[in-house]
């Protein structure tokens, strides 16, 4: 409840108001837009048939829903929509400490905005959100990077898929099968073998297309002006398929053992056009 009340008291002073969104949906749904290769629709969606054989899902997480309302609502022709969501979500993960398969997340969503501001608003809504929530910023760290979008992702895409084939004696299984799949995924890799090998891959920083760098580039002016400190990881991506350009994450550096990741996020330009 309290981490209720902050998001509450601190979204809608950047305009966020709050959606409500079905605990189910049609599994179609997840599949177009989480991708039908990420571990959450392979091996952690909790799905099932209704009564007239309709494959429904349990919200693995609430970006979709997100969209599909807003899609349905007939809002896609407003300027700028911004929405936030509190509820929970489902994933049928390997239990480990801290993992529950029912668990909550507060989710916001700029939708309509292609410039940066937007991106640095939502990283800085979120600091300030942990500041009101009282989480000691000295025990924090914020990372940021950018993925790219569809002119200099796919070139990128296909250097790192030959990198992990070069060197698939020392990735494991899942990593050699994602060289096909989501190249990019490697990174995210927990096998300390993975994360040794990829250090050296090539890096989404060299490989950005010049609208990609200077979007990233006002990114971080506009965090540095507004006093946000963050550090740059080229390794950085975010596990599911839609993300383009920024993406971030907030992690706690002492206190909560492996499990070191309390916020993160991404734009995501594509997304509406994915469910159509």
């Amino acid at each position: 409840q309290r981490m209720e009340a902050a998001a509450r008291a601190v979204f809608p002073r950047y305009a966020y108001g709050e959606l409500r969104t079905p605990l189910m949906e049609y599994t179609e749904l997840f599949c177009r837009s989480i991708g039908t290769e990420t571990d959450v629709v392979q091996k952690e969606m909790y799905t099932f048939p209704d009564r007239k054989g309709r494959s429904l899902t349990l919200r693995p997480e609430a970006t979709a829903g997100v969209m599909r309302a807003y899609i349905e609502s007939g809002r896609s022709g407003d300027a700028v929509t911004k929405l936030f969501t509190i509820g929970p979500m489902f994933r049928y993960e390997r239990p480990q400490k801290g993992r529950l398969r029912q668990f909550h997340q507060i989710g916001a969503e700029c939708l309509g905005s292609t410039e940066p501001t937007a991106d640095a608003e939502m990283i800085i809504m979120l600091m300030r959100f942990f500041e009101k929530m009282g989480v000691p910023m000295g025990k924090t760290r914020l990372l940021i990077n950018s993925m790219g979008d569809d002119n200099c992702r796919p070139a990128y895409r296909e250097s790192v898929r030959q990198f992990i084939l070069d060197h698939e004696g020392e990735m494991c299984e899942e990593c050699r099968r994602r060289a096909d799949t989501n190249p990019l995924r490697a990174f995210d890799c927990k096998n300390e073998a993975c994360a040794h090998v990829m250090e050296n891959a090539p890096k989404i920083t060299d490989h950005l297309c010049d609208d990609c760098r200077e979007h990233y580039e006002q990114v971080k002016a506009l965090l540095d002006a507004a006093g946000v400190k963050y550090i740059e990881d080229p390794t950085l991506v975010r596990g599911l398929d839609y993300y383009t350009r920024t993406v971030f994450e907030v992690q706690v550096v002492e206190g909560m053992g492996s499990q070191s990741a309390i916020g993160g996020g991404g734009r995501y330009d594509k997304l509406a056009e994915i469910e159509g």
